[in-house]
């Protein structure tokens, strides 16, 4: 099943800000595919939205001058 890439980009803006707030990013995830009617592909969304956020997450420790030893 083909997934949009704006509910790619959200889920990776809801990981984001769910690690943030240290929340259950799976579980954001999920909402969101739910609210979207796309509730049985969440864990692939979630794989593909991690990696990114995961990407972006360490841009941001970059960006910040955090050591380069503690980005992964």
């Amino acid at each position: 099943m083909f997934i949009p890439d704006n509910l790619i980009n959200n889920a990776v803006e809801a990981i984001i800000n769910t690690r943030d707030f240290c929340g259950n990013e799976k579980q954001a995830v999920k909402d969101l595919c739910a609210d979207e009617g796309l509730l049985a592909q969440w864990q692939k969304v979630w794989r593909i939205a991690n990696f990114r956020a995961n990407k972006q997450w360490n841009d941001f420790k970059k960006q910040a001058g955090v050591n380069p030893k503690y980005i992964f």
